[in-house]
């Protein structure tokens, strides 16, 4: 009788464009940006008025710094509680691309003729929404490859499955769009940010939108 060997399954060849886009990535470091950046977020729940709040800040290359909440300069307790929050958290930007494309992307096109690369679940502290959801998000990832700079133009990350936070919520969808453009030096930076959450907390269904625009400040 003849032994059957199974050879082992030969390793993906390396993709030299998405490696590309992940050192264009890596090599911007959150030291060397500065950015002003105005939030909007309006909850809706399933009975009441809407509620919207507005909030500005900033970001020095070192921390972040609370300049307004609904219009108005922040309370003291308000801008250090803002500080120490953020001072555990990634800094936004085109850099955090490297990390999201580095776990086992596949690359696809779409309709029109896009390359798009898809994660189908992201890394860890990819996306902290109250806890770290990132295992239940997938990403596209749209790709511009028409000038002379390679970089992501979109990414769009959607919830694969409900989440719940400690039996009294629990998120239903979650769908974040990330805009990326190019700066004046030909730099890729993150220009907008849209996420859509619909969920429960307390037995009350509601929704949220949030639209972060980000101004460049070097």
């Amino acid at each position: 009788m003849l032994a059957l060997f199974t050879l082992p399954a030969a390793a993906p060849a390396p993709d030299p464009l998405l490696g590309q886009i992940v050192s264009s990535a890596r090599a911007i470091a959150p030291a060397s940006l500065a950015f002003e950046r105005q939030s909007r977020t309006l909850t809706q729940q399933a009975s009441g008025p809407p509620e919207s709040h507005q909030r500005v800040d900033r970001w020095d290359g070192r921390a972040f710094t609370l300049v307004s909440v609904d219009g108005k300069p922040p309370a003291e307790k308000d801008a250090a509680a803002f500080r120490k929050a953020t001072a555990s958290r990634p800094v936004p930007g085109y850099h955090r691309i490297a990390d999201m494309l580095g776990a086992g992307a596949t690359r696809r096109s779409d309709a029109q003729g896009r390359i798009v690369y898809h994660v189908s679940s992201l890394p860890k502290d990819s996306v902290r929404l109250g806890k770290d959801i990132s295992a239940n998000m997938a990403g596209e990832f749209i790709v511009d490859g028409s000038g002379a700079q390679l970089y992501v133009t979109q990414a769009r990350l959607t919830l694969t499955k409900p989440v719940s936070f400690f039996m009294v919520a629990k998120l239903d969808s979650v769908v974040i769009t990330l805009d990326y453009k190019l700066d004046g030096n030909n730099r890729p930076y993150l220009a907008s940010t849209v996420q859509m959450m619909a969920g429960a907390q307390f037995g009350k269904q509601g929704t949220t939108r949030s639209e972060t625009s980000y101004t460049m400040l070097r």
